[in-house]
């Protein structure tokens, strides 16, 4: 009798015992997929915000690049964030003053919209697109120091609302295109300061100090301080005139 109650019992000792099974699985498995879907949101952010470099200057991701180095940021209501990038700010060094062009509220793509100030000396940076003006970071004016220590979040200069963006985005550089690009502005940029200090220094004496101005062969962070007024001009025009109209 006690042997037909146990066997009678057996079905649901293992009913019971296979639904603790699915419970301790569903658990692990639960588990498993919280840590995966925990360590993705780390890792993701991670990689989406790890910058690009060519040959030392910043490109980062989802920023296009202008041709007169500048950079643009879409922003998510359709504006457009602008400021100067890395190469610039590495080159000219420790900027003194930032100084935004008047205008009435309307630019036009290529025209001047701000000027870096260093030393006495000036640089106009020209608008990489069409529209209107509707912010500038007064913080960056009043502490152009933001340009140097962070050119592409802490500074920017001005927001745009663009009248043809899909137009002027054919003229912008972005990921692989802008580093590429910007490798081969490094390359240019290194050609271009030999000649100037060559010019400058005179043959003899570059041969012997114009190496200074790399660093195998990149160059040095704040090498047009050590230029003259006659480089900075060639500098401008030839560097910061986005010819892509």
């Amino acid at each position: 009798m006690m042997e037909e109650e146990h066997n009678g019992n057996q079905p649901d000792n293992e009913g019971d015992t296979a639904m603790v099974a699915l419970f301790v699985l569903a658990m692990i498995l639960t588990a498993v997929l919280i840590e995966y879907v925990r360590t993705k949101k780390i890792e993701q952010p991670a990689e989406a915000a790890k910058p690009a470099l060519a040959d030392r200057f910043v490109v980062p991701r989802g920023f296009f690049l202008g041709k007169g180095h500048t950079w643009a940021e879409l922003l998510t209501d359709g504006s457009v964030r602008i400021g100067a990038d890395d190469f610039v700010q590495k080159l000219v060094g420790s900027v003194d003053g930032i100084e935004i062009i008047p205008t009435d509220g309307e630019i036009r793509k290529g025209a001047p919209l701000f000027r870096l100030r260093k030393r006495g000396r000036v640089l106009t940076i020209l608008s990489p697109v069409s529209g209107r003006i509707v912010e500038t970071n007064s913080s960056v004016l009043n502490h152009p120091a933001a340009v140097n220590r962070d050119p592409y979040v802490r500074g920017w200069i001005a927001v745009i609302e663009p009248t043809d963006i899909s137009a002027d985005l054919k003229f912008l550089a972005v990921a692989g295109e802008a580093t590429d690009w910007l490798r081969k502005e490094v390359s240019r940029f290194r050609n271009f300061i030999k000649e100037q200090a060559s010019k400058m220094l005179g043959e003899e004496q570059y041969a012997t100090v114009g190496i200074t101005l790399l660093d195998g062969g990149i160059p040095i962070s704040g090498v047009m301080e050590k230029t003259d007024e006659q480089t900075w001009l060639a500098f401008e025009e030839q560097f910061l005139r986005d010819r892509s109209n």
